[in-house]
């Protein structure tokens, strides 16, 4: 739960992900029971938690997990004799198979189906390249984090100017999951014959494997052959389920410490009653110190957060080096093994509070969500609907400002776009980014008419555009040192009607502004009054779902400028109303 896997998810934003992978050991955990317990009823509730990783909104994660919990219940079913016959063994996964699977898929679709319609329409439409999929594979000189996670630095900031701050690969490399786990990896490997220690060392080393993605065949092989796995990039998010297989595999290890039962066990155990466990203590907790120091003073260090890491391993030290004389001194009230469980805790506890905490930072909302000083400016409009083109992206990617001031960003507030847009927006950038599958504004405006044509008020730029370019209506009404606002004073309504002769033409010559009198997610009302035949155009994006009644009866959606939504109009009142309602939905 501690390690860096998991903990860093925090600071880096990503909550989908977390929400996710935290239901990938109740999967497992359904999985291993069935072979104990009824296996309908856990096979139901595997499916409802495999839901449950789909509906948490991450599909990659989800895919991952999925995807390890059926090979551990194949492997579970076919490797191990709790099973005796091969008729039991192909019946136990029929029923833990096809019900969790399908269940998931009922349970999950009505959010899989309208998301695999976005797909086909967005940026990353089609099939991605391999270079693209894996990105953010793991470095191989990165394993060595595993031990020492700030060896090439950490987020945090520099304690010197020797060291730079490192990318933000940090959060999807990191792997620690603290140095008293990996004694107890050891213990386990050699004193615990159980076969799951051998089937979790495999998947901890196949997920391991996997996550070095181009610097490794293995991924190569998952990304040619087998579907969905070339949907994604990132192999390195595969690093959760190695922590979790290594952190079980360190309980066995405890199991092996506490448990003298069998003879290989038990010389092993002795050490406990003996003078070497003053010795094998003191070294160990060298050893342990040494590595926490040398984590400490290689990585980038907050000038904060260094002296709590000073004493973190301090402490770690300490604790491991009182443990014979706690040991030895334990009264008949309280066992020698219990003991040991409290100083195993306490260990692990201190030495992965210490690496997580400092990551952990909480703030007033007033403090995070601030206002920058020209909202006020860009928000006193009399027409509701209109759009900001902002290429800081303060507004948005950072502390999401717009939507909080019920501002409409031309970017949306999604990470993907639909392509057939973005093209569009491409338009008025002066550098070609067509390649690009990022939203990428912030080049040098070439085509304001574009800008216009996407309901443009309000530009939030860094450039000078009044002193270097000769732009119609463009009007400076906020600067400061960083940052300065432009309105637009002309630009095209969020709703106008066009003449039919002018459907055609990509800048239309005259257009009659419309009044929207409801504006949803699902559900778009405008009045208009017409004179002669046109088409009623939206400045929003053309997309499968959306139907259109002319005062109750159904029209047709049209494309204007291959993006934006229209519906031809005859003369007259008319009250049009658009919903959105998709196919994959009613399915």
């Amino acid at each position: 739960m501690f390690s860096g896997t998991i903990i860093l998810r925090i600071y880096a934003g990503h909550l989908p992900i977390l929400d996710t992978l935290v239901w990938f050991p109740l999967v497992l955990l359904f999985f291993e029971r069935s072979f104990t317990h009824n296996r309908i009823v856990h096979a139901i509730l595997a499916g409802i938690a495999m839901a449950l990783m789909v509906f948490s909104g991450h599909f990659q994660v989800a895919l991952y997990g999925i995807f390890i919990c059926l090979v551990y219940l194949f492997a579970r079913t076919f490797l191990f004799p709790t099973l005796p016959t091969f008729r039991e063994k192909l019946r136990h996964i029929a029923i833990m198979v096809l019900i969790p699977v399908l269940l998931c898929a009922l349970l999950s679709a009505v959010l899989v189906l309208p998301v695999e319609e976005y797909s086909q329409w967005s940026n990353r439409a089609g099939d991605v390249s391999y270079r693209f999929s894996t990105e953010f594979s793991l470095p191989v000189e990165n394993l060595i984090t595993l031990v020492l996670p700030d060896i090439h630095g950490n987020p945090l900031g520099p304690v010197t100017q020797i060291h730079v701050n490192p990318p933000v690969e940090y959060w999807e490399f990191a792997w620690y999951m603290g140095i008293l786990p990996l004694f107890l990896l050891v213990i386990a490997a050699f004193f615990q014959r159980k076969r799951h220690v051998g089937l979790l060392l495999f998947l901890a080393l196949f997920a391991l494997l996997f996550s070095l993605g181009a610097n490794f065949p293995l991924y190569k092989i998952f990304f040619d052959y087998i579907p969905g796995f070339s949907m994604f990039r990132v192999p390195a998010r595969m690093l959760f389920v190695c922590t979790f297989f290594l952190a079980i595999l360190a309980g066995f290890g405890i199991d092996a410490l506490l448990d003298d039962r069998k003879s290989e066990k038990r010389r092993f155990i002795s050490i406990f009653g003996t003078r070497s466990l003053n010795l094998a203590c003191i070294v160990i907790a060298a050893v342990s110190g040494i590595i926490l120091l040398l984590s400490s003073l290689t990585g980038i260090l907050a000038r904060d957060y260094y002296l709590l890491s000073v004493f973190g391993w301090t402490a770690f030290v300490t604790l491991f080096c009182i443990a014979p004389v706690v040991l030895n001194s334990s009264t008949p009230s309280v066992s020698r093994k219990d003991l040991v469980k409290i100083l195993l805790i306490g260990m692990l506890i201190l030495d992965l509070f210490f690496f997580g905490m400092r990551f952990i930072d909480t703030k007033s909302p007033q403090e995070v969500f601030r206002n920058p000083e020209y909202i006020p400016v860009i928000a006193n409009e009399t027409d509701t609907y209109y759009r900001v083109y902002d290429e800081t992206e303060y507004l948005n990617q950072y502390q999401y400002v717009a939507y909080q001031n019920n501002l409409h960003l031309i970017s949306g507030y999604d990470p993907t776009y639909l392509r057939e847009y973005q093209a569009y927006f491409i338009r008025s950038q002066q550098e070609d980014y067509s390649g690009y599958y990022l939203w990428m504004q912030g080049a040098v405006i070439s085509d304001f008419d574009i800008l216009r044509s996407l309901n443009v008020r309000y530009i939030i730029t860094t450039r000078n555009y009044a002193d270097d370019f000769a732009v119609s209506g463009l009007e400076c009404v906020y600067y400061n040192n960083s940052v300065r606002v432009y309105r637009l004073n002309v630009t095209a309504p969020r709703a106008y009607v066009i003449p039919s002769l002018e459907f055609t033409n990509t800048t239309p010559v005259s257009l009659q502004p419309a009044r929207i009198e409801q504006y949803t997610p699902n559900a778009i009302r405008v009045n208009v009054t017409t004179e002669e035949p046109g088409y009623l155009v939206l400045s929003e994006i053309y997309y499968p779902g959306w139907s259109v009644q002319d005062n109750g009866k159904t029209s047709t959606v049209e494309r204007y400028n291959g993006i934006f939504r229209a519906v031809y109009l005859d003369p007259g009142t008319h009250r049009v109303l658009f919903t959105y309602f998709p196919k994959s939905l009613t399915l």
